[in-house]
């Protein structure tokens, strides 16, 4: 993976001289809000306190308490560190804010939709703050994110990039594969959705309309060399270093609690691909981070430039 996934070496630290924190002011106050508002959500719902109490069935209950977990070990902290990093005044700021943001308003699309309120939840106004603060941050986070800042990536990368995105969209749309199937003679949705089923159909809108276009797009900028291709990476690759990882912690919870719709198999294929795309998002994320270092007295060169850097010239006459 190392080889076939990696930025170029040759990147110019082409950074301003004194570190200006305003752009990323307000980034990193709605990313610290985010992560507050994401463990305040977690630690209120079924996983750790169960004050509230949603209208799921069994199974979409256990699914709620793997997907909390992984907002509250991952998703949070990592929202905490954007912040962080946009007070410092990083160019990662923008970079590590994405993903985390774009997690959150897709979960709690389904937060507001899924539970099929027949009356005036009082969680629902946080829900629906933390979606929108999610989709604000991701927006913010996106137009933020500076392409001449990122490290250059060789052309046989970016096509196995682009192959590697157009795999994650056929993997999606593969798994809906069977329902589009059934739906031709209308058969009933999955078992464990048929009493949630405002919460099957908002995903499937997220994944089939939102997901899985946005990452062929992608894709395509990728393959025509667009100036934003690069950012659109960062982007889609951060999701999914994050809506897997929680898809493979709601199998396992329900394998756990011996769920009559958990399926051990599943749960372990789940759980594979979300370690590798763990895996690839880290590969992609790394260099980033190391090269948009700075300081007040000037920019400070990426791992590749130091072992670039130029030898000084011999001196003659001593």
């Amino acid at each position: 993976m190392k080889r076939m996934f990696r930025w170029d070496a040759d990147v110019a630290s082409a950074q301003p001289n004194s570190v200006d924190t305003r752009p990323y002011h307000w980034l990193a106050i709605g990313s610290i809000g985010l992560g507050v508002g994401l463990f305040a959500n977690s630690l209120l719902g079924p996983l750790v306190a169960d004050v509230v109490r949603y209208p799921f069935s069994e199974s979409i209950r256990n699914q709620t308490i793997g997907l909390e977990a992984v907002s509250l070990i991952v998703v949070a902290p990592l929202c905490i560190l954007a912040g962080v990093l946009g007070m410092r005044g990083r160019n990662s700021a923008p970079v590590v804010a994405f993903g985390p943001a774009a997690y959150t308003a897709y979960m709690f699309v389904q937060y507001v939709i899924g539970p099929q309120y027949t009356y005036y939840a009082g969680i629902v106004p946080l829900h629906l703050a933390l979606f929108m603060l999610g989709l604000g941050v991701a927006v913010a986070a996106w137009s933020l994110i500076k392409v001449d800042s990122l490290p250059r990536m060789k052309r046989r990368s970016e096509r196995r990039y682009a192959v590697l995105l157009l795999a994650l969209a056929a993997f999606i749309v593969s798994r809906y594969a069977p329902n589009m199937a059934a739906a031709i003679v209308g058969d009933p949705v999955a078992r464990d959705f048929r009493q949630n089923v405002s919460m099957y159909w908002s995903i499937v809108l997220l994944d089939l309309g939102v997901v899985v276009p946005a990452t062929i797009a992608g894709a395509v900028g990728i393959l025509r060399h667009a100036q934003w291709s690069h950012k659109a990476l960062l982007a889609v690759l951060g999701w999914f270093a994050l809506v897997p990882p929680s898809v493979a912690a709601m199998s396992i919870v329900m394998v756990m609690k011996n769920d009559p719709n958990a399926g051990l198999a599943q749960a372990i294929v789940l759980s594979i691909a979300a370690v590798v795309f763990g895996a690839v998002a880290i590969r992609l994320y790394v260099p980033v981070l190391w090269i948009q270092r700075s300081s007040t007295n000037g920019a400070l060169p990426g791992r590749a430039d130091v072992l670039r850097m130029p030898r000084a010239p011999a001196t003659e006459g001593r």
